[in-house]
């Protein structure tokens, strides 16, 4: 019996090199022909889009009823159009979802999956190689802390905040290896946490991306998490600190 992974149009080129992989696309033309009876097992990959795979699975729900238990992972996808995670992590336009809602492992460990989508701003630029690019890593990371947060570090924090802004003190990176467009999953581990009187909740944690068993990837963050009106306090007088330095160095023939 075949296995199969089905990746998003973007990465053509892992699926041109690879057996077994198909890209959305060619996945449909897959299930048309009617050689879907001889698999047994179907994984979502990266840079699948569930609007744009939907008509394939009504196929397969119509006429092969029993493979849908066979696509592992149909379920993440739900997440890219669900209006309340959409929220949770921040975005504005669903096609820039990056990951599913975490889980709690234990006390201070928290997971989610990666489901980077063809139509992401990250990728609307280009896509070089077969890998998927550091800066998605980031940017998924930083929804990993967002919806973690959001979801449990604030409630076990005991700060409740009618608005919040959340404001990143430091970065740090590591790459070990490649990320493809296969599952990926995200660790979130905390290492320290602290709450004010006041409100203010700081943390400090990691954000590892695991595939094949391997940790691929790191993101180190040191952020806080501020109530809306008083952090846009602070910005108003910061910005207007910055434009008056910035007018007196123009009078002394500066350039800022």
């Amino acid at each position: 019996m075949e296995k199969l992974i089905v990746v998003g149009e973007k990465f053509t080129d892992f699926a041109r090199r690879h057996e077994n992989v198909l890209t959305v696309n060619e996945f449909e033309r897959f299930v048309w022909s009617g050689e879907l009876a001889g698999v047994d097992k179907i994984v979502i990959g990266q840079g699948v889009q569930l609007d744009d795979i939907s008509r394939t699975i009504c196929i397969i729900r119509q006429h092969y009823p029993d493979t849908m238990r066979q696509i592992v992972n149909l379920q993440d996808l739900y997440y890219q159009n669900n209006r309340d995670h959409q929220r949770l992590v921040h975005k504005r336009k669903k096609a820039n979802i990056l990951i599913t809602s975490p889980e709690k492992r234990d006390e201070d460990s928290y997971c989610a999956r990666l489901i980077l989508q063809d139509a992401s701003e990250l990728l609307c630029d280009h896509q070089t190689g077969q890998h998927i690019q550091g800066m998605v890593l980031i940017e998924a990371a930083r929804q990993t802390i967002i919806a973690t947060t959001e979801k449990f570090l604030l409630a076990e924090a005991g700060v409740a905040m009618a608005e919040k802004y959340f404001t990143l003190s430091s970065l740090q990176v590591a790459f070990s290896c490649f990320v493809f467009p296969l599952p990926v999953t995200i660790v979130l581990n905390v290492v320290s946490r602290k709450s004010s009187a006041h409100g203010r909740f700081t943390c400090e944690c990691s954000v590892g991306f695991d595939q094949t068993g391997t940790r691929k990837a790191e993101v180190g963050f040191s952020f806080s998490v501020y109530d809306l009106n008083y952090i846009t306090r602070k910005e108003c007088e910061q910005a207007a600190q910055c434009h008056q330095h910035y007018l007196v160095s123009i009078e002394q023939g500066g350039r800022g």
